[in-house]
């Protein structure tokens, strides 16, 4: 009998310990559920600055180039766009191309504003 009682003591004693991890664990767990989001949304904002944010800075690059270029070719129709590279060449020759298409014409007009003109 002194061995069932001594048996479920300890018993007791294990259960009790392991209710007192617990409640510790317990306590800790809405710090580390914190500290996990903060560290993934860091991450999560590190990387959309690594990969996103670039693509749309050179996006942004992209139009800007092309508004700059578009200008020159409605001011100075018969600039040569070869200084430029050859990419430059083939989008201005675009343009050209479907002038005609559309039935329109480029043309420069004061104050810097450009419209396409029905022919």
């Amino acid at each position: 009998m002194f061995k069932d009682l001594a048996k479920e003591r300890l018993a007791k004693e294990n259960l009790e310990e392991k209710v007192k991890e617990l409640e510790k664990v317990i306590s800790e767990y809405p710090d580390r559920m914190r500290e996990a989001t903060t560290e993934a949304v860091h991450k999560a904002i590190e990387e959309f600055k690594a990969t996103k944010v670039k693509e749309l800075e050179d996006k942004a690059s992209d139009i800007a180039s092309s508004t700059i270029i578009f200008n020159i070719f409605c001011e100075h129709l018969d600039f040569d766009f070869s200084i430029l590279g050859e990419d430059v060449v083939e989008l201005v020759q675009s343009w050209k191309e479907i002038q005609p298409k559309l039935g329109v014409t480029v043309r420069a007009l004061p104050h810097e504003l450009y419209f396409f003109f029905l022919e």
